[in-house]
């Protein structure tokens, strides 16, 4: 179990560098001027939306891995290290999209009012969940409901902490990351560490 809490919570934090995540935000606060106050108070509401389509789809599966558990004595010691090396194994394979957008060109495209660009980005973060976490839910669930509140609330804590510090430090200028490297890497990244996660959980459960 404690290698799954290790993994969700290095998982939430590469989430978070993801550009995507916070880029676009910043560019359009600065675009309209918005205070530090303004930006703090929408940064939390947007992380907040994009943890809650993460967790909604993470509870869902933490109920499935309880339940197969029940049915399956090996799914705690073969079937769930299986599913996090395997799903692994694919984003490690798959290539992360290459966008090339810089700050002054999504500032461009900015010229909607304040409410609507929170809405806007209130359902992008809302739909666009943490896919790659997911497993740990379902993996938690052999462990019990406990085990299964802990994943989520790591993962709400790492993913809302990281944006809300990215945004923070983004907007004031300073450059934490190098955000192409991550944008191109990220897939590997997580497959890297779900398939550590597995190996681990596998031979310490």
């Amino acid at each position: 179990m404690l290698t799954l809490f290790i993994g969700t919570l290095v998982l939430s934090i590469v989430h978070a560098l993801i550009p995507n995540h916070w880029l676009p935000l910043v560019a359009v606060a600065r675009n309209e001027r918005w205070t530090n106050r303004e930006l703090f108070g929408i940064s939390w509401i947007v992380a907040v939306a994009h943890v809650a389509g993460t967790l909604v789809l993470g509870l869902i599966l933490g109920f499935i891995g309880m339940k197969i558990s029940h049915e399956m004595e090996s799914f705690v010691h073969i079937v769930a290290p299986l599913l996090l090396i395997i799903l692994g194994l694919v984003y490690l394979t798959i290539n992360s999209p290459h966008h090339h957008h810089s700050e002054q060109n999504e500032i461009n495209a900015y010229n909607k009012s304040k409410k609507k660009w929170i809405l806007y980005f209130i359902l992008l973060m809302l739909f666009s969940p943490c896919l790659e976490v997911e497993t740990f839910f379902l993996s938690a669930g052999a462990y019990g409901f406990q085990s299964v509140l802990i994943i989520g609330i790591t993962y709400a804590l790492g993913s809302i902490l990281s944006i809300i510090f990215l945004i923070s430090m983004a907007y004031r200028g300073i450059k934490m990351i190098n955000s192409h490297f991550i944008e191109h890497n990220e897939k590997k990244i997580s497959g890297i560490v779900l398939v550590l996660t597995g190996i681990l959980t596998f031979f310490f459960h």
